[in-house]
């Protein structure tokens, strides 16, 4: 116990401590991290940070994957839900502000406005995406991570700020559609009514939403590193229960249906942008590592760690 105090005490070496006796509580409780082997008494278990319920000490290595894996999904967490946020909310106050559809046709209000129940179906399915993130496939760095909320907001926001510019761009069209000059009818899509106008940025707010959720799990390019089945499974039913809300909207509140054909385009619209997203994302990166804000920290090899393992317990002892 006194050699953990001093070398804890040192401020030069974070210290670790098994034990599994009465006489080993007191360095189990003195070092920065006390294990408690398989078969411990009380008064080791109580003192220590961690207890093994298997025998050997490579479960020690297990926990500390374990445990920076679940700290890589909170980070997740984190941009996503701060990305969603930014944009669901950044959209609905600007649009309040500063889009007048009265401008594009006098029978349309003075102010660009969707339903509290088209607000509520997009969060109840926003959350099903989010909890599938604690099941995604993830890596654990090879060095301890620590929180620095300033880099995951600045991350989150370049995220968030491009879908939220990509949604005002297409609301901007959308409401120029009776303008037989305007770009929307240039590109040949149909003339849209304000309802149908709300029913499309439901769709499109959904949609970019749900693709953020790919943008947040990686630093590299959301192709670098393949998602979860769940995580996948929960986009699937969040995308296809808001596409097919959007084409045969139930709740009425002035909302219309559009066509499938619309939608279809929304997703091609949706899709490029999630790449631009994704390009923003990697920059923002880049540039935080450049200046040194952020560090590139490699991360552990699962399977060279899982095969030493297993040599390593072949290894009979005389």
């Amino acid at each position: 116990a006194s050699c953990a105090a001093r070398l804890t005490a040192s401020h030069r070496f974070l210290t670790g401590m098994t034990g599994d006796g009465v006489n080993d509580a007191p360095a189990l409780k003195r070092a920065d991290v006390g294990i408690a082997v398989q078969g411990a008494t009380n008064a080791a278990q109580a003192a220590a940070d961690i207890v093994l319920t298997q025998p050997g000490l490579s479960t020690i290595v297990t926990a500390i994957v374990t445990s920076r894996k679940i700290f890589q999904r909170m980070k997740n967490f984190v941009i996503y839900r701060i990305a969603c946020t930014e944009q669901l909310l950044f959209f609905f106050f600007m649009s309040c502000i500063f889009y007048h559809p009265n401008e594009f046709n006098d029978d349309w209000p003075s102010y660009f406005y969707i339903p509290v129940i088209a607000l509520v179906t997009i969060t109840i399915l926003n959350d099903g995406t989010i909890i599938s993130v604690a099941y995604d496939n993830v890596h654990a760095s090879q060095l301890p991570e620590k929180w620095d909320l300033n880099i995951l907001y600045i991350v989150s926001s370049s995220i968030g700020l491009t879908a939220l510019a990509s949604s005002l761009v297409l609301l901007s069209y959308a409401l120029s559609s009776s303008d037989p000059n305007s770009h929307w009818a240039h590109a040949g899509l149909p003339q849209l009514t304000y309802g149908e106008i709300q029913t499309l940025m439901y769709l499109k707010i959904s949609l970019s939403d749900y693709f953020s959720v790919f943008n947040s799990r990686t630093k590299g390019w959301l192709w670098s590193r393949a998602p979860s089945v769940i995580l996948v499974g929960a986009f699937v039913l969040a995308t296809g229960a808001s596409t097919w809300l959007s084409v045969y909207w139930p709740f009425g509140n002035g909302m219309k249906g559009i066509s499938w054909t619309l939608a279809g385009y929304c997703w091609l619209y949706v899709t490029f942008w999630a790449l631009v997203q994704d390009a923003a994302k990697v920059l923002t990166y880049a540039v935080l590592q450049r200046v040194g804000w952020v560090e590139s920290v490699e991360v552990i090899d699962e399977v060279a760690l899982k095969k030493s393992r297993e040599a390593l317990n072949t290894v009979e002892i005389d």
